[in-house]
């Protein structure tokens, strides 16, 4: 697979979200998925060097399709609870998991964007970089787009 142009996708592929980047300037996301994965990508301008695509940087991540359940979880009974509640113990920010057959990782952040704006890292580290010369990929989401953006409710809605 290679980085994707937004705008101009192959018909195997499905634009389930499509968001201003909430907590990023000038970049849009998207959340696209075909039937066996689901791709986080975001497009910003370039402020130096060559763009990916026409006129735009591309930073994409992909899980797969069967791992929306784990995300969600993770998300909402791991991070957003206290250990009281059933979350992670107290201090720890990471959680690291084989989800099919794939290692993904989840990172609590505090600096998502701009200082002190809350979010996740989310890694694959099953998938090489589609733009970097990693062997894994990585993508932040604020707070601010899982919720006020309507994210994590449209990932609740993803039939798997």
């Amino acid at each position: 697979m290679e980085l994707l142009n937004p705008f101009n996708l192959s018909k195997k592929y499905e634009q389930v979200f499509i968001s201003q980047n909430i907590g990023f300037e000038n970049e849009e996301f998207f959340l696209l998925k075909d039937s066996n994965q689901i791709i986080f990508l975001v497009i910003a301008p370039p402020n130096f060097g060559h763009p990916d695509i026409p006129n735009y940087y591309v930073y994409q991540l992909e899980i797969p399709l069967k791992a929306i359940s784990w995300l969600i979880d993770s998300i909402e009974n791991k991070f957003w609870k206290s250990a009281k509640e059933g979350g992670l113990p107290s201090g720890q920010y990471k959680l690291k998991e084989v989800v099919v057959n794939e290692t993904l990782a989840l990172y609590r952040e505090m600096n998502v964007g701009a200082k002190n704006q809350k979010g996740f890292r989310l890694a694959n580290f099953s998938r090489p970089s589609r733009k970097f010369d990693d062997n894994f990929q990585e993508f932040f989401i604020t707070d601010a787009l899982l919720i006020d953006g309507g994210l994590l409710d449209k990932l609740k809605l993803i039939e798997i």
